[in-house]
């Protein structure tokens, strides 16, 4: 299912300035913001009813009724967990069949969905090596965090990972300030605390690059660059494959705009002092 937030990123290109306002108003408290009366969301953006109407047809809906059921369905779609998403029935089909069948579309789709402006924005943030870089994850996505860490400490200096106890995150935001890049991985059911510490860290000044699902973390408001990937997978678990496909094109890039000597000559004295240990 597309979500309407795709929906919305993918053709922002074409919104008037109070259409753009209204998808604004929506991202900024979604999906709730869009499960309001028309008349209350236009008046948070700032425009007319009709506006928000003209909005909602141009996404392809024959109502605001529609966006709304789609909204709720999202809504308990973001909040399902191993629990709801266990099958009733075993299949049949191989387990690898369906694995295949299930990652490989969304890796495909996160790498062809993912807007080449917020990826070009990450990897500005992330090749400044002026900018220190906190890198913070939930109880599971701690670890694409740390992973994304252990590349960008090979290419850059100033690059630390945030534990996900409450104490090492307190201790982190101490000494958050702007001009810094704050990384967060949070993917549905989102994590409490991680969407916490990111809004903390933006509230300092710090860029937040946010790696999230479709649905949207409550984070994304908050956040400077939004990277999203598919998450489905075989029931009951989802797929982190597709975002760590996603990281390791950032690491790349962040490579590339570096500068090829310059990371050479960092990989080549971390062997040199690999081998001395």
């Amino acid at each position: 299912m597309t979500t309407v937030a795709e929906t919305l990123r993918a053709q922002r290109g074409a919104l008037t300035p109070g259409e753009l306002r209204v998808a604004q108003a929506l991202l900024a408290d979604y999906p709730s913001a869009g499960l309001q009366p028309a008349a209350r969301l236009a008046g948070g953006a700032g425009v007319s009813t009709p506006t928000v109407v003209r909005l909602v047809a141009k996404l392809g809906f024959g109502g605001y009724a529609d966006l709304q059921e789609q909204l709720r369905a999202e809504l308990s779609a973001r909040s399902a967990g191993p629990v709801q998403l266990y099958p009733a029935t075993r299949s049949a089909d191989s387990v690898l069949g369906r694995f295949e069948q299930t990652v490989v579309a969304g890796l495909q789709q996160t790498l062809r969905d993912t807007d080449p402006v917020e990826f070009d924005r990450a990897v500005a943030l992330l090749a400044d090596h002026d900018r220190r870089i906190l890198i913070a994850g939930g109880r599971v996505s701690t670890a694409l965090a740390s992973y994304l860490c252990r590349y960008l400490r090979l290419i850059r200096p100033l690059v630390r990972l945030v534990e996900t106890d409450p104490s090492s995150r307190a201790l982190a935001l101490l000494d958050v300030d702007p001009g810094q890049t704050v990384v967060v991985f949070d993917y549905r059911r989102y994590d409490a605390g991680t969407v916490s510490f990111g809004r903390s860290a933006r509230e300092r000044g710090a860029d937040v690059v946010l790696f999230t699902d479709p649905y949207l973390s409550p984070l994304s408001a908050s956040a400077t660059v939004l990277l999203t990937s598919y998450v489905a997978g075989p029931p009951p678990f989802v797929s982190l494959i597709a975002a760590t496909a996603l990281v390791e094109a950032l690491a790349l890039a962040v490579i590339e705009a570096t500068g090829g000597s310059a990371v050479r000559e960092r990989l080549e004295a971390f062997d040199s002092l690999s081998v001395e240990q």
